[in-house]
């Protein structure tokens, strides 16, 4: 959650969803307001700031969490001042299709938590992952352990309890809408620019990766390796990897769990597309 006090604008950051990108262009207001962060956690507003930058924070009642990542009714029950300020600003979110999120967050827990880089969306490691993560999605509300926040329902951003708190839905791919919806609160233009997308191996270049991988681990130093690594991954060797989402099948039962579990996500994404169309229609009829 990041609000901007100069355009009286609240974002909720759902991860996953070109959150960084969205929160660049945002902070052309100006970098978040922390006031209510600050209140609610008893500390000074620097620091509050931290909070907001870092990878991770221990927050009391929580744990490590990412703070910017935390679902409506948490921020409600332990940031009740926070809460306060998203619900009165002009608030907004971005929405992805749920499986193509999951698919996404999966790769990333990989390689977050199990040190996996370059997989497949078609390797059987990211099948059996996918089981692991249902079950221990399975029967939960809304929650911010650090290790699955990646998975937690969009619609958890949204509302609490069937109450919705966040107004503005846009899909994600509809960046265009965000910001004529912006220009239209605030009268300022901001570009967003999503130029973020996961990279995979090409089928070809599966035999290849052990080699690479041992290369980079063992013998590369480590200021080399970061500096090569995003010309590797835009290299021949590797595609786009959520264009091929759809096409990977997991098994049948994890199939629907992820249909029942992530059923309001997918009604929250088919709003958002309404939502949005109907922007651009009342623009052109303006025009």
């Amino acid at each position: 959650m990041l609000y901007f006090r100069d355009a009286d604008i609240a974002f909720m950051h759902v991860p996953k969803n070109a959150g960084k990108s969205v929160r660049r262009a945002l902070e052309a207001f100006g970098a978040p307001c922390t006031d209510a962060l600050a209140a609610d956690l008893d500390i000074n507003k620097e620091d509050a700031a931290s909070v907001l930058d870092g990878q991770g924070a221990q927050l009391p009642g929580l744990g490590m969490v990412k703070p910017e990542h935390l679902p409506l009714a948490i921020v409600a029950e332990h940031l009740p001042r926070t809460f306060a300020q998203i619900s009165a600003a002009r608030n907004f979110m971005l929405v992805r299709p749920p499986r193509d999120r999951f698919f996404s967050a999966l790769l990333q827990h990989l390689r977050e938590f199990s040190d996996v880089t370059a997989l497949r969306a078609d390797n059987p490691v990211v099948a059996s992952e996918a089981r692991k993560v249902c079950d221990w999605l399975d029967g939960r509300g809304p929650f911010s352990d650090i290790a699955h926040i990646h998975f937690s329902r969009q619609i958890d951003y949204a509302e609490i309890d069937g109450k919705r708190i966040v107004s503005a839905l846009f899909p994600m791919d509809r960046t265009d809408a965000v910001s004529a919806w912006i220009k239209a609160q605030t009268g300022q233009s901001l570009s967003i620019t999503h130029d973020h997308a996961r990279r995979e191996p090409k089928a070809w270049a599966g035999a290849l990766q052990p080699g690479f991988r041992f290369i980079g681990r063992t013998l590369l130093p480590p200021a080399l390796k970061k500096a090569i690594y995003p010309l590797w991954m835009n290299s021949g060797m590797f595609a786009n990897a959520a264009k091929r989402y759809e096409t990977v099948q997991l098994a049948p039962d994890v199939e629907q769990f992820l249909a029942d579990y992530y059923a309001p996500d997918a009604a929250l994404y088919a709003e958002a597309c309404r939502f949005a169309q109907t922007l651009a229609v009342q623009a052109s009829e303006a025009a």
